[in-house]
């Protein structure tokens, strides 16, 4: 029985294990990808062939490990290149949350409430991959 459960928890945890979901053109696998941080670093003639979109375990993970996963995707699809990029959309409105809570006391009901309002901010990585034009 513990095998059982011991394979449920690995299937659930390696299935949401950190990847990139590429959205774009695959060509021929690359042996060597470049690693740009911005488009205006490229000396060569390219176009942006896909994009990357990370899951949510991946987009709280360590910068070197997006750029790691980033460079395999990359080699798989026949990218030459991958630029990455983050960004922070700062104070983007009001995050509130609400609790209450209901109880009675005696002869009668008593509600309480709690309400939380704080500063939304947002932070990711753009991901784009690049075929260099020859």
């Amino acid at each position: 029985m513990k095998k059982i459960y011991f394979s449920f928890f690995c299937l659930f945890f390696f299935s949401c294990a950190s990847k990139i979901h590429y959205v774009g053109q695959a060509s021929a696998p690359t042996k060597k990808v470049d690693v740009y941080i911005s488009e205006s670093s490229i000396k060569k003639n390219y176009e942006l062939v896909g994009q990357g979109y990370l899951n949510v375990l991946a987009a709280h993970s360590r910068p070197d490990k997006i750029q790691k996963l980033a460079e395999e995707t990359a080699m798989k699809k026949g990218a030459d290149a991958i630029i990455i990029s983050d960004y922070l959309i700062p104070n983007t409105g009001q995050s509130i949350s609400s609790t209450y809570k209901t109880d009675s006391v005696g002869k009668g009901i008593v509600t309480t409430g709690n309400t939380t309002i704080s500063p939304a901010s947002s932070t990711g990585f753009r991901i784009f991959f690049v075929k260099y034009i020859r």
